[in-house]
């Protein structure tokens, strides 16, 4: 994609992307990746450089069309909260508004746009809410409904729609750096699904993986679909730093109204079990959780990291040790830190 940039193409579809789709026809069918729901990941002032952000959580809101006559509306995906957009920005009043980074409604808006002879359905849970409307758009696009369907992880497994013969990955990046150890292994897996989802049937399928850093290590595995090799050199980068499997992690998480009180009592919860920590085990932390407040309720955590033969700390008296108006969650190998 650095390369279509210098070219001028300013598009979120890249050429090769643009040439495949412009080939689909009533037997050949395509589908559009992108990893987040909703227009845009964020709305940001271009004259002050605000920001708007959920009140209840530190997270911006997300840019969502109900519809596209419809007023914009910004979400939160933590908490649920929703308002519309503001034709102004809130803190200089300036009305220049930019939408930043892409999400479904956005990739859809833009095929329309450019390939206004494909028809479009988009799968996303916010097209798929109401009971049964998960499988009516699987079986409207199966039976040649649409030209191409755009959505998120939600197509990438179980799905089996043999005209498909175009996969695009509209944005692989945004699933290379998530502040995860386990990022890699899950963009890898979600990105050879959804590569997975092309040629399945008599024709043979192509997939487009659109990203600025095509020599990341998971980018050439998917290339290549070399599992055992992003195998080995996954577990080599774990083994180095003792991470599940090869090390076990607790993750405890203390969270309350009062930002003050919850640092402190994490702080005091870690000189507790730090006095008693055997074989190895080590604390990192305490520390902000990667979103300090969600509903309004401010969070703080430790990581417990030791091997993988030594018994896990016994943390069952934390919850009595914590005032009331906090509370504290034990998590053994977390799956999301």
């Amino acid at each position: 994609m650095r390369q279509e940039l210098q070219a001028q193409n300013r598009s979120i579809f890249s050429r090769p992307l643009k040439a495949a789709l412009a080939e689909l026809s009533d037997r050949r069918q395509g589908i559009l990746f992108i990893h987040r729901r909703g227009h845009s990941r964020f709305v940001s002032c271009r004259s002050c450089g605000h920001v708007i952000m959920c009140p209840h959580c530190d997270v911006s809101l997300s840019h969502h069309l109900p519809n596209p006559q419809g007023r914009a509306q910004l979400r939160c995906h933590y908490c649920g909260f929703g308002q519309m957009q503001p034709p102004r920005c809130p803190e200089c009043d300036s009305p220049f508004l930019k939408h930043f980074g892409s999400g479904t409604q956005r990739v859809e808006q833009a095929l329309q746009a450019e390939f206004p002879h494909l028809r479009c359905l988009r799968f996303d849970s916010d097209t798929t809410r109401a009971k049964g409307a998960h499988r009516a758009l699987l079986t409207r696009f199966a039976q040649g409904g649409a030209d191409v369907l755009v959505g998120t992880q939600m197509l990438t497994k179980g799905i089996d729609l043999p005209q498909v013969t175009v996969v695009g990955i509209v944005a692989a990046d945004g699933l290379l750096y998530m502040a995860d150890y386990r990022a890699s292994e899950r963009a890898f897996q979600i990105l050879t699904q959804v590569a997975g989802r092309a040629g399945r049937g008599e024709q043979p399928g192509r997939v487009i993986l659109q990203t600025y850093t095509p020599d990341h290590p998971v980018v050439e595995a998917v290339k290549q679909q070399d599992v055992t090799a992003f195998i080995e050199a996954e577990l080599a980068h774990r083994a180095e730093l003792s991470y599940p499997p090869l090390g076990r992690l607790v993750l405890v998480r203390v969270s309350g109204a009062d930002e003050t009180q919850v640092a402190q009592v994490i702080r005091e919860l870690a000189a507790i079990v730090g006095g008693d920590l055997k074989d190895q085990w080590q604390i990192l932390g305490p520390a902000p959780a990667p979103v300090l407040r969600v509903a309004r309720r401010y969070r703080w955590q430790m990581l417990l990291k030791g091997p993988q033969s030594s018994p896990l700390p016994d943390l069952t008296g934390l919850a009595s040790r914590c005032p009331t108006q906090v509370s504290v969650t034990v998590d053994i190998d977390p799956l999301h830190m």
